[in-house]
């Protein structure tokens, strides 16, 4: 059993190695429109703080915006009065960005050029941290090999299909954390409302993080209101 999960721990140690090999040769310039986007939310935070919430496309004042935009051969934002990602509001005159602001958010805590990298190597490190987790509660060979088995295959979803945009990451950590403070509920501490507090916490902020994740979240809600 000890040299089993060894050989587990071992493997997800090469399989993070490599991730984060391949993580660190990432640009962050792939002219992606989701790349562009949360990007400037970020930009915005660092730039005006908490008035960075406020995502009309007139505060471009820097043209932040539309370097990033004309870099990949769009028409100006301040010409055509519209952007990639941005929605018109008539009640307003305003055109705003279409996403949450979780992301970004999460992203300005990193240096301006250096944002996605850390912000996927860190999340990766917390899946590996759970992977490790659960490797350590494995009891039974089959056990071992079985958790290994998904601890390496979600160790390579932070990258694909992780990649394909910045809120897919951090998504994945909430649901990792979600998983395992549902198992506590389940199976320690079935009458514990702050373990089931904070799982609603997580997953209101992981629609902060992209707005599909509603649906995880009403899904996940659904079958706690029937069970």
């Amino acid at each position: 059993m000890r040299y089993l999960k060894a050989s587990a721990v071992a493997g997800c140690c090469l399989v993070l190695a490599l991730m984060i090999w391949s993580m660190s040769h990432w640009n962050e310039s792939r002219g992606v429109y989701d790349d562009i986007c949360y990007l400037r939310q970020a930009h915005l935070f660092q730039t005006l703080g908490w008035r960075g919430f406020n995502t009309d496309l007139s505060l471009d004042s820097d043209r932040y915006l539309e370097s990033r935009v004309l870099a990949v051969g769009l028409p100006s934002p301040q010409a055509s009065g519209s952007a990639p990602c941005h929605n018109a509001m008539p009640a307003t005159g305003k055109v705003v960005l279409q996403y949450p602001p979780g992301t970004g958010l999460l992203l300005a805590t990193f240096p301006s050029g250096f944002q996605v990298i850390p912000l996927y190597v860190i999340s990766t490190l917390a899946i590996f941290i759970f992977g490790l987790l659960a490797l350590q509660l494995a009891r039974a060979p089959w056990a071992i090999v079985l958790t290994a088995t998904f601890a390496d295959l979600a160790i390579y979803l932070m990258i694909n299909p992780a990649k394909a945009s910045y809120s897919v990451a951090p998504t994945l950590v909430i649901c990792a954390m979600a998983g395992w403070l549902t198992a506590r509920l389940w199976v320690r501490e079935p009458q514990s409302a702050w373990l089931a507090g904070w799982i609603g916490l997580l997953f209101g902020f992981a629609v902060d993080l992209r707005v599909a994740n509603l649906f995880l979240a009403a899904g996940y809600g659904l079958y706690l209101l029937g069970a």
